[in-house]
Parts: C-alpha cells; structure tokens; sequence
C-alpha cells in the first residue's frame, strides 16, 4: 500500500483535495442555510411547510438519482452545461440544507412553550430568549443528529465519481485501472473513512451521553 501511495501520490493527493473541497462545501451550505431556513421555518408557516414537503421527496427519491437529474435531464432542459464538480456541490449542498433544517425545526418545535411563556414573564425580549434558550437547548440536542448528518455527506460524496468528478473514490478507480491491484488501493480507501469517520461518530456517542437534554 505505501508503494502504491508513493508512487501514485499526485493522484491521491488530487483526489483527497477535491473530496475535501467538496465536502467542505456541502457543510457549508448545509449548517449555514439549513440552521438559518430552520430557525425562520418555527415562525414562518409557509417556510414550515416547505421544509416539511422537501425532507418528504428527499426521503422518497435516492440522491443518486436527485444528482443524475440535476446533472443530465436539468442541464438539456436550460441548455447549459455546469462541472459536475458544482453540479455535486449544489445537489448535496441541498440535500444537506433540507435535512438540517428538518431537524432544527423540528427541534424548536419540540421545545416546551412554557420555556418562551417563563422568560417572557421575567421581562426577557424575544432576542434574548432566542439566544439565551432556544439556541443553546436546541443546539444541544440537535448537535449530534447534524453531525452525523454530515458523516453521511461525505459518504455522499463517493456518488460524485459516477459524474466525472475526480475525487478520492474515482481516483482510487483510475489508479487501480492502471496497476490492476485492488486489495491495497481500496484498503487505502477504507483506512480514508476510518480516519476520518471513527473520530467523528466517537465524537459524537461522546457527546450524547454527556450532554444529554431532556424537556421537562
């Protein structure tokens, strides 16, 4: 494996950076808009209720096929042609946005409204309840849902070679194809994964035991 690696490490290396690149796109799009889009969806109806009808398709149709559409069909409809780098960003970007929002609306729905009715009593603004409550009760419990959300987004991401995007996964195909040795190469791919998942779920198991947060 480390003689492949060596000898192949320009690939790898290209590989490994747009994975990243990707991904970290993905996050971005996903915690900022899906936190901002839960968050107005709790005081706005309409925006509940789209929210609530995207995560429905999202669970009815594979993300697979949401890419090859948004890749094929949508590009002949408008006529345009986009990378399939960003085609992958958009797709998945999206996905991500609609499912963090679920879950941040979901979880503000959830809150007790005896928690809003108290501090509103004490004299606290809607402001001040929005940062001193809500946020901190639903970020607690909603923190490792979202998290491994975005374990499953960078699992997503192995989808992006079936449109020409050259990341890890792809990589690891075209390298095999020239060297034909596929134990090494795609042990390497898993020890990727588990470099950076492992931590990740630990992480996570980590954090909802020791914080977790019960409505009362």
């Amino acid at each position: 494996m480390i003689d492949i690696l060596i000898n192949h490490q320009a690939l790898f290396l290209s590989g490994f950076i747009t994975t990243v690149k990707l991904f970290v796109l993905i996050v971005i799009i996903g915690l900022a808009g899906g936190t901002l889009l839960g968050a107005l969806s709790s005081k706005i109806e309409l925006f509940g209720d789209i929210v609530t009808s995207l995560k429905f398709l999202s669970k009815v149709i594979p993300v697979l096929v949401i890419l090859f559409w948004f890749h094929y069909p949508l590009q002949v409809l408008l006529g345009v042609v986009v990378d399939p780098f960003w085609t992958a960003v958009a797709v998945f970007g999206l996905v991500n946005l609609i499912s963090v929002a679920y879950l941040i609306f979901s979880e503000i729905k959830l809150l007790p409204k005896k928690y809003i009715e108290s501090a509103s009593s004490l004299g606290m603004t809607q402001g001040e309840i929005v940062r001193n409550i809500e946020i901190p009760l639903v970020f607690k419990r909603s923190f490792p849902e979202v998290m491994l959300l975005q374990a499953t987004m960078l699992e997503y991401t192995l989808f992006a070679s079936l449109i020409a995007v050259p990341e890890i996964f792809r990589v690891a195909q075209n390298v095999n194809s020239l060297i034909y040795d596929p134990v090494p190469i795609y042990t390497l791919l898993i020890l990727f994964f588990v470099v950076i998942l492992a931590p990740l779920h630990l992480f996570v198991t980590y954090f909802k035991k020791y914080n977790k947060v019960e409505y009362v």
